[in-house]
């Protein structure tokens, strides 16, 4: 586990990115700023040098002037001022002769330097630019013309300590010394031209050197900067392509998904580009999923993607539009074609070989067929009519072709129930069902824990609705396992709360109706002993109806789920009993506690004796086999009488209560469910 406040993984991969995306501008940057530092500190150096020559050039003319002047005056001053002049020459010389050693002498160095008028802040310039360039073309014949020109310093010095040993200056001495300086400043000036030029060159060439080399890292930054630019501006408008390409296509089959095929039905119906509409369902998805897993029919939707555009032909859009439904816009000239198209889709796709895992598979399909002519104004009508004729093809057998007709009365009875089904589904995800209760009535009076039936009602658009009118639709649909799993979960929610705001012990049993699907459904079971542990409601409070119908269609399966509940601690209903004429027979195989004697039997029982006699006996019968006995649909007192003489242990009823909301605080016996 990641230690809090550490980086996640995400942000060093997005640091990563990061460094990625930015280093060649930061190595640029460094790079500028080295060259930068390296140009100023080139650059300094050489002005020093400038500096110095000129100094060092000063020093020899001014040396050669004051012995001129002492050779015309013969005033010691001036030779005293030639020697002053020639000091910052020789403090020069001085320097590169210890820069020339093995190893050079930096001290002695920087002292000459020094001594050669040069100021201390470029004494470092000077002697690094003389260690690490000296090899240089321009440094290197500049420091030999310094080193040629140097010879003249000691012919000077030595014609000065001449003139400062001669006692009586004789004027053919003079004349002597004038010759001799003139031939020294003769061979002097041209030296330090030289020289001069020489630095002088080398600086212009170094300066234009650091000039370009600036210009171009400058340049290459600019270049750097526009084709990464480019790149972004590239990368975006392909992550926009993508972004607007998965907007309008699917991720697995790379068909176009359902917003794009809608955007193309609606401009066909608006120009009248098209000839029909198809929705293509598999029949046989499920298995596929079931044997092979996921993976397996997303390998099926693949093939099939690929191979039905062959099977069309061209000009023909084939869309995915979800789940495994496809969609498919036919513009060929005739509705005839059209038809045509649909029925050898259907063919191929029933003679489409599919092995997965050398599991062999039968795939087909049912197809919706809408003609797109002036009946269909709009893409929501388009649409509900080729969903309503895809559920007909369904509903008809599967594997058929069902052409949607306005007029036809069955199409008008689906079109109703897939209303239901939308509806449903948007009750289920914004929580609009509601639960109710109705009081199970103990008759015998033996002090039997009160008892109650949870119902659900949907409470849509201000209307409550009751059971009858929407579980048809769950139930064709197969949307009751959700339904059960949401009455569950808040039933056992209410009836927690329950508990804990009722301080003596809780005593009632609150009965759950749970259908056929979902006794069915390998995860239903998991999901109930979940909800248990979560919600921290004693099993033994619940008591799980199913009717007998549900039942017997899988009665191993059902005998195995009841088996399992009440293992934990639950009680189970057979609820309906004695609609079927196999009830007896199927009653041995279900472990039950209640027996909820089906209502049509206990309406009619005053004024039918057979009516009466099937209560007596399924009466009879559970009490002989330890199972205690409801009766359902109890309107009148005289229908209560006669209940309580039979000796049937509980009633239920509009006699004996309306349902009521369901909710968490508790009232008082009857007052709690009727007010």
């Amino acid at each position: 586990m990641q230690k809090r406040g550490g980086p996640s993984p995400t942000d060093k991969k997005s640091s990563l990115r990061l460094v990625a995306v930015a280093w060649p501008f930061i190595a640029i940057i460094v790079t500028q700023a080295i060259l930068a530092t390296f140009s100023l500190q080139m650059v300094t150096s050489l002005r020093s040098y400038v500096t110095g020559e000129s100094m060092w050039s000063k020093g020899q003319h001014d040396a050669i002037y004051f012995l001129s002047r002492y050779i015309d005056t013969t005033q010691s001053s001036y030779l005293e001022r030639h020697r002053q002049a020639l000091s910052a020459p020789l403090g020069d010389h001085e320097a590169r002769l210890a820069l020339e050693a093995n190893p050079p002498d930096l001290a002695a160095a920087a002292d000459g330097f020094r001594r050669g008028g040069n100021h201390p802040d470029d004494i470092p310039g000077l002697i690094w630019l003389f260690q690490n360039f000296s090899w240089f073309s321009y440094m290197s014949a500049a420091i030999e013309d310094w080193r040629n020109a140097e010879t003249t310093l000691f012919q000077m010095e030595d014609l000065a300590d001449e003139m400062a040993r001669a006692a009586l200056v004789q004027p053919w001495q003079r004349r002597e010394w004038a010759e001799r300086l003139d031939a020294i400043n003769d061979q002097v000036t041209p030296l330090t031209h030289a020289f001069s030029n020489s630095l002088g060159q080398g600086t212009r060439f170094v300066q234009a050197g650091l000039l370009i080399a600036n210009l171009a890292i400058a340049a290459l930054f600019v270049a750097l900067t526009l084709w990464r630019l480019n790149s972004f501006l590239r990368h975006r408008r392909n992550i926009e392509h993508e972004l607007s390409w998965r907007a309008s296509h699917d991720a697995l089959t790379k068909l176009p998904n359902r917003a794009s095929f809608e955007r193309a039905v609606e401009q066909a119906i608006a120009d009248s580009s098209a000839t029909a509409l198809l929705f293509v369902d598999l029949d046989q998805f499920k298995v596929v999923n079931d044997s092979g897993g996921h993976a397996a029919g997303d390998e099926l939707l693949c093939m099939l993607a690929e191979r039905l555009p062959a099977i069309l032909g061209p000009g023909v859009m084939l869309a995915r539009l979800g789940g495994d439904e496809f969609g498919v816009l036919l513009n060929t000239g005739s509705v005839d074609e059209a038809l045509i198209t649909a029925h050898q889709l259907r063919t191929t796709l029933s003679q489409m070989p599919f092995v997965w895992n050398d599991q062999h598979f039968t795939v087909s399909a049912s197809v919706g067929f809408v003609r797109l002519d002036r009946s269909v104004g709009s893409l929501a009508t388009a649409l509900r009519a080729a969903d309503i004729a895809c559920y007909m093809a369904k509903e008809k057998g599967r594997n058929r072709v069902h052409v949607y007709s306005p007029d036809d009365a069955e199409q008008a009875e689906m079109a109703g129930n897939i209303g239901w089904v939308r509806r449903l589904q948007r009750a289920l995800d914004e929580d609009s069902f509601v639960l109710y209760a109705q009081e199970i009535v103990p008759l015998a009076r033996d002090g039997a824990g009160e008892h109650c039936e949870i119902l659900v009602r949907l409470a849509d658009r201000g209307e409550l609705i009751g059971p009858g009118r929407f579980i048809p639709a769950a139930e064709r649909f197969g949307l009751m396992p959700l339904l059960d799993r949401w009455v569950v979960r808040h039933a056992l929610e209410t009836i927690a709360t329950r508990i804990a705001l009722e301080p003596k012990p809780h005593r009632r049993t609150y009965a759950i109706n749970i259908s056929a699907p979902a006794i069915g459904d390998e995860t239903f079971l998991p999901f109930l002993k979940q909800q248990f542990q979560t919600t921290g409601v004693p099993p033994e409070l619940i008591c799980f109806e199913i009717t007998e119908t549900s039942a017997v269609a899988n009665l191993d399966r059902a005998a195995a789920f009841i088996t399992a509940l009440r293992g934990i601690g639950c009680k189970f209903a057979l609820d309906d009993f004695g609609a079927g004429m196999s009830s007896f027979h199927y009653l041995k195989r279900l472990p039950v506690d209640f027996l909820k004697i089906d209502g049509g039997y206990v309406k009619g029982m005053l004024h039918d004796r057979t009516d009466r006699a099937v209560v007596e006996t399924i009466n009879h019968l559970g009490h002989v086999s330890g199972i205690k006995t409801v009766a359902e649909f109890v309107e009148t007192a005289e229908v209560l009488a006669a209940l309580e003489a039979i000796g049937v242990d509980y009633a239920q009823g509009y006699f004996m209560g309306i349902p009521g909301p369901f909710v968490a605080e508790v009232a008082t016996g009857m007052e709690r469910l009727s007010a």
